[in-house]
Protein backbone atom coordinates (compact mmCIF):
# COMPACT_ATOMS: atom_id res chain seq x y z
CA UNK A 1 0.00 0.00 0.00
CA UNK A 2 1.32 3.54 -0.90
CA UNK A 3 2.24 6.18 1.45
CA UNK A 4 -0.35 8.95 1.62
CA UNK A 5 0.82 12.22 0.22
CA UNK A 6 2.16 14.48 2.04
CA UNK A 7 0.29 17.82 2.98
CA UNK A 8 2.18 20.95 1.45
CA UNK A 9 3.17 23.74 3.68
CA UNK A 10 3.92 27.21 3.38
CA UNK A 11 7.32 28.56 4.54
CA UNK A 12 5.48 30.39 7.52
CA UNK A 13 4.48 26.99 8.98
CA UNK A 14 8.23 26.44 9.98
CA UNK A 15 9.87 30.25 9.59
CA UNK A 16 12.19 31.05 12.80
CA UNK A 17 14.05 33.74 14.10
CA UNK A 18 16.83 34.12 16.81
CA UNK A 19 18.10 37.60 18.68
CA UNK A 20 21.63 37.57 20.33
CA UNK A 21 23.62 40.26 22.03
CA UNK A 22 27.67 39.72 20.76
CA UNK A 23 29.47 38.63 23.96
CA UNK A 24 32.73 39.44 24.21
CA UNK A 25 33.51 35.24 23.66
CA UNK A 26 32.59 35.75 20.32
CA UNK A 27 34.73 38.54 19.43
CA UNK A 28 37.97 38.90 17.57
CA UNK A 29 40.25 41.03 18.11
CA UNK A 30 38.75 43.63 15.92
CA UNK A 31 35.90 43.19 18.48
CA UNK A 32 33.47 41.93 15.72
CA UNK A 33 32.18 38.77 15.96
CA UNK A 34 33.46 35.92 14.44
CA UNK A 35 32.03 34.63 11.20
CA UNK A 36 32.62 31.02 12.40
CA UNK A 37 30.07 32.32 15.12
CA UNK A 38 27.77 33.85 12.93
CA UNK A 39 28.17 30.15 10.52
CA UNK A 40 27.19 28.38 14.09
CA UNK A 41 24.59 30.53 14.56
CA UNK A 42 23.02 30.10 10.71
CA UNK A 43 23.23 26.24 10.90
CA UNK A 44 21.25 26.11 14.06
CA UNK A 45 18.51 28.33 13.09
CA UNK A 46 18.42 26.76 9.60
CA UNK A 47 18.54 23.56 11.41
CA UNK A 48 15.02 24.28 13.50
CA UNK A 49 13.39 25.14 10.32
CA UNK A 50 14.17 21.96 8.64
CA UNK A 51 13.44 19.81 11.82
CA UNK A 52 9.72 21.87 12.29
CA UNK A 53 9.13 21.61 8.31
CA UNK A 54 9.38 18.04 8.17
CA UNK A 55 8.06 17.43 11.63
CA UNK A 56 10.70 15.39 13.25
CA UNK A 57 14.40 16.31 14.76
CA UNK A 58 16.26 13.60 12.70
CA UNK A 59 17.68 16.07 10.27
CA UNK A 60 21.40 16.69 8.89
CA UNK A 61 23.18 19.99 7.90
CA UNK A 62 24.20 18.70 3.86
CA UNK A 63 26.03 21.52 3.12
CA UNK A 64 26.26 25.67 2.99
CA UNK A 65 26.52 26.60 -0.54
CA UNK A 66 27.29 30.29 0.13
CA UNK A 67 27.65 32.68 2.69
CA UNK A 68 28.48 35.87 2.21
CA UNK A 69 29.25 38.61 4.95
CA UNK A 70 28.91 41.87 3.95
CA UNK A 71 29.27 44.01 7.13
CA UNK A 72 30.36 43.65 10.90
CA UNK A 73 28.70 43.31 14.04
CA UNK A 74 30.48 44.95 17.42
CA UNK A 75 30.47 43.41 20.70
CA UNK A 76 27.50 44.19 22.24
CA UNK A 77 25.58 44.52 19.35
CA UNK A 78 22.81 42.61 18.46
CA UNK A 79 22.46 39.48 15.80
CA UNK A 80 18.90 39.01 13.95
CA UNK A 81 18.70 35.69 11.72
CA UNK A 82 15.89 34.93 10.59
CA UNK A 83 15.37 32.10 8.49
CA UNK A 84 13.01 30.45 5.87
CA UNK A 85 12.74 27.11 3.81
CA UNK A 86 13.18 27.94 -0.09
CA UNK A 87 13.24 24.60 -1.25
CA UNK A 88 12.08 20.97 -0.89
CA UNK A 89 13.02 17.51 -2.97
CA UNK A 90 11.89 14.12 -1.80
CA UNK A 91 14.97 13.75 1.32
CA UNK A 92 16.02 17.79 1.30
CA UNK A 93 15.17 21.17 1.98
CA UNK A 94 17.43 24.50 1.28
CA UNK A 95 16.88 27.07 4.00
CA UNK A 96 17.80 30.89 3.02
CA UNK A 97 19.01 32.67 6.62
CA UNK A 98 19.49 36.53 6.71
CA UNK A 99 21.46 37.81 9.49
CA UNK A 100 20.86 41.32 10.70
CA UNK A 101 22.98 43.43 13.13
CA UNK A 102 21.71 46.64 15.21
CA UNK A 103 22.98 48.92 17.43
CA UNK A 104 21.34 49.21 20.51
CA UNK A 105 22.62 52.00 21.94
CA UNK A 106 20.90 54.13 19.14
CA UNK A 107 17.45 53.12 19.65
CA UNK A 108 16.12 54.47 15.80
CA UNK A 109 19.03 52.58 13.87
CA UNK A 110 18.27 50.89 11.61
CA UNK A 111 19.43 47.13 10.96
CA UNK A 112 21.32 45.95 8.54
CA UNK A 113 22.39 43.07 6.47
CA UNK A 114 25.57 41.73 7.97
CA UNK A 115 25.18 38.63 6.38
CA UNK A 116 23.10 35.97 3.38
CA UNK A 117 23.68 32.21 3.78
CA UNK A 118 22.15 29.21 1.53
CA UNK A 119 21.66 25.93 3.55
CA UNK A 120 20.61 22.25 2.71
CA UNK A 121 19.58 19.97 5.01
CA UNK A 122 18.71 15.98 4.68
CA UNK A 123 15.90 14.13 6.47
CA UNK A 124 17.79 10.70 7.44
CA UNK A 125 16.67 7.59 9.30
CA UNK A 126 18.44 5.88 12.12
CA UNK A 127 21.33 4.67 10.18
CA UNK A 128 21.63 8.47 8.74
CA UNK A 129 20.28 7.27 5.39
CA UNK A 130 18.13 9.80 3.33
CA UNK A 131 14.18 9.41 3.70
CA UNK A 132 12.18 10.48 1.09
CA UNK A 133 9.51 11.85 3.25
CA UNK A 134 9.82 15.89 3.21
CA UNK A 135 6.81 18.06 3.33
CA UNK A 136 6.21 19.67 -0.25
CA UNK A 137 6.74 23.38 -0.33
CA UNK A 138 3.72 25.07 -0.96
CA UNK A 139 4.69 28.36 -3.17
CA UNK A 140 2.23 30.92 -2.67
CA UNK A 141 3.87 34.32 -4.16
CA UNK A 142 5.85 35.81 -6.62
CA UNK A 143 9.05 35.64 -4.07
CA UNK A 144 8.49 32.22 -3.48
CA UNK A 145 8.66 31.20 -6.93
CA UNK A 146 11.53 32.99 -7.31
CA UNK A 147 13.64 32.06 -4.16
CA UNK A 148 12.20 27.95 -5.32
CA UNK A 149 14.15 28.55 -8.48
CA UNK A 150 17.33 30.04 -7.42
CA UNK A 151 17.59 27.35 -4.68
CA UNK A 152 16.73 24.64 -7.53
CA UNK A 153 19.52 25.91 -9.79
CA UNK A 154 22.36 26.14 -6.66
CA UNK A 155 21.13 22.41 -6.67
CA UNK A 156 21.52 21.68 -10.20
CA UNK A 157 25.13 23.31 -9.63
CA UNK A 158 26.20 20.90 -6.82
CA UNK A 159 24.83 17.99 -8.40
CA UNK A 160 26.80 19.29 -11.65
CA UNK A 161 29.78 19.68 -9.50
CA UNK A 162 29.93 15.77 -8.32
CA UNK A 163 29.74 14.45 -11.30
Amino acid sequence: MAAAPLRPKSWRESYTEHKEIVAPPHCNHHGTVFGGHIMALIDKVAGVVAMEHCGSPSVVTASMDRVNFFRPVKQGQMLHLQARATYTGRSSMDIYVKVFGKDLSHPRGEPWLTCEAYTTFVLVDRDGRPVRAVPPLLLETEEDHRLYQEALARREARLAQRK
